[in-house]
């Protein structure tokens, strides 16, 4: 495509996200007031506006469901995902092995080295609160890799047939100055060079559009630029005209979306639902503070004819009555009538309806439990709960954290940062990514249980026929539980080894049965001989 069309189609996808942007920021005003504003004019410190909220309980639960899928999914302090080979044979190879787990652990160390946690942790709560998150990454001289966390509203994405995101477009605003050093002097501007001079003060900044997609067409044997399997194309929206055309060996953008619906690029999030709970939480709780404004200081009435119209129960209100005997033209407060009580628990309802909608029951699943609980069940209270995130957690893997990975890999390996593949790996390089964090784990939870419940029941029938311990292959129900649990394979011996280790033990035992033999042999034989020692005597006596 050439620039015009590439903007063209980037013009046609902001008026079809124009339809989410005012929702999105009804969200952004009751959930996350530090994002920037997305249908208002921007300027740094005016989208910290709460006008809106009077109780923070919107704002601490967008929170919590970022911090509970930063911990649960991708936590920082541990390791969340492995490498292993699709082959099933190379699985068996501990040299293979070996080396997917280096990788992994090069790829945690640079994850941990660069901002990556940084932007999850707004990327998961984007997508709490919005549905969608954007996030880019390139490489950087310094950490390997750089994560950026794009606002929705500098972002167009389109769908393949199959609802993958095919197509991204990211509009970027520079300085003239920025823009000499990403593309240098040739994307210079007459206007731009001006501003470029010592007496120039200017600090106008210009839009670029990143158009990212699948290359249609290019030589698979070169491996310039722009033969690469993702096209990335810079155009200046002002100009329409490209200013440079490169590409990545892996898709640089991901994006999350928490809820899906058919033929929508877009996606829906738990604070779409939790938003009437939340207007009407905000409302209670404005009134109940003008309730608690009342009771602290009153509305007065000051003695008169009669009642000047309108009447006023604000705070502090005047309000002017006729004076006649019973009152004796005395100055007092008026009383209040409502029922703070049923306020309060008004709000402590639409809070907690606020807190259940965005899962922060899943995450403090134990925040109001007082009773004594054993590891098991509360591992288990952790597994059932976390089994509601199923569908979204699968999405988030498959969506941002499998994409991020291969990215991260990808830029290692060109960097020459990986240790040297096996033999064995260069003609069939494939590999997969399992998500080992709790959260992902929950969902496999059940499997494990069936096997658990399986072994059990053998075990129940062991107890009167010993014979059905033979159904049971023990070595591949110790591969399938440490698959399950995504405990590291390096720790387990290989078939040959636990071969060579059985055989030495048989080895042992027949030697150990012939010592015995021979040992009861030889004491049988001293018995034999004392015996006849002792007829002998008795014979001689």
């Amino acid at each position: 495509m050439d620039a015009k069309h590439i903007i063209d189609r980037y013009n046609v996808g902001k008026g079809q996200r124009s339809n989410f942007e005012s929702y999105w920021q009804t969200l952004h005003d009751y959930f996350y007031i530090e994002s920037e504003d997305l249908n208002r004019s921007y300027a740094q410190g005016s989208e910290l506006d709460a006008k809106v909220l009077f109780d923070s309980t919107t704002l601490e639960s967008a929170d919590v469901f970022a911090s509970g899928f930063m911990s649960y999914l991708t936590p920082p302090t541990s390791k969340w995902f492995r490498l292993s080979p699709r082959s099933r044979e190379l699985r068996e190879d501990k040299e293979v092995m070996g080396w997917f787990e280096d990788v992994a652990d090069e790829c945690h160390l640079a994850l941990n080295r660069s901002n990556y946690y940084d932007t999850m942790f707004s990327n998961y709560k984007s997508v709490g609160v919005y549905g969608t998150s954007v996030v880019y990454a390139e490489e950087d001289l310094e950490d390997d890799i750089r994560f950026y966390n794009m606002p929705n509203k500098q972002v167009v994405i389109n769908e393949d047939s199959k609802g993958r995101i095919a197509e991204y477009f990211i509009e970027f605003e520079y300085t003239a100055q920025q823009v000499l050093e990403k593309f240098g002097v040739g994307a210079l501007t007459n206007e731009m060079r001006e501003e470029l001079r010592p007496e120039s003060s200017s600090t106008k900044k210009y839009k670029y559009v990143l158009y990212i997609a699948k290359r249609s067409a290019r030589d698979v044997l070169k491996k310039d630029k722009k033969n690469l399997p993702i096209q990335a194309t810079w155009v200046d929206v002002a100009n329409k005209q490209v200013v440079d055309e490169s590409g990545y060996n892996e898709f640089p953008a991901f994006c999350a979306r928490f809820e899906k619906r058919p033929f929508i690029a877009w996606g829906f999030s738990p604070a779409m639902k939790s938003l009437p709970f939340a207007r009407v939480l905000n409302a209670m709780a404005k009134t109940n503070l003008r309730g608690t404004m009342k009771g602290v200081d009153p509305a007065v009435a000051i003695p008169s004819d009669a009642f000047i119209m309108p009447f006023n129960q604000n705070p502090r209100a005047v309000n002017v009555y006729r004076k006649d005997k019973m009152t004796g033209g005395d100055i007092f407060s008026l009383g209040t009538f409502g029922n703070p009580q049923l306020g309060l628990q008004s709000v402590e309802y639409y809070s907690a309806m606020v807190k259940r909608v965005m899962y922060n029951d899943v995450f403090l699943a134990f925040d109001r439990i007082t009773k004594q609980m054993n590891n098991p069940e509360v591992q288990e209270r952790i597994n059932e709960k976390m089994t509601m995130l199923g569908s979204a957690t699968g999405r988030f893997i498959s969506e941002m954290l499998n994409p991020a990975v291969q990215r991260t890999i990808g830029i290692l390996m060109r960097k020459g940062k990986l240790p040297p593949p096996p033999d064995a790996l260069i003609e069939n390089p494939d590999y997969e990514i399992d998500c080992i964090s709790q959260l992902a784990q929950a969902q496999r939870r059940s499997e494990f249980n069936s096997l658990m419940t399986g072994l059990g029941l053998v075990g129940q029938i062991a107890q009167f026929d010993q014979s059905v311990l033979d159904k049971v292959n023990a070595d591949k129900v110790v591969d399938m539980g440490w698959d399950i649990v995504g405990a590291p394979n390096r720790v387990l011996r290989t078939d040959e080894d636990i071969e060579n280790l059985r055989s030495a033990r048989a080895e042992m035992a027949q030697q150990q049965m012939a010592m015995e033999q021979l040992k009861q042999g030889m004491e049988t034989a001293k018995i034999g001989t004392e015996a006849d020692a002792n007829v002998a005597k008795a014979v001689a006596e």
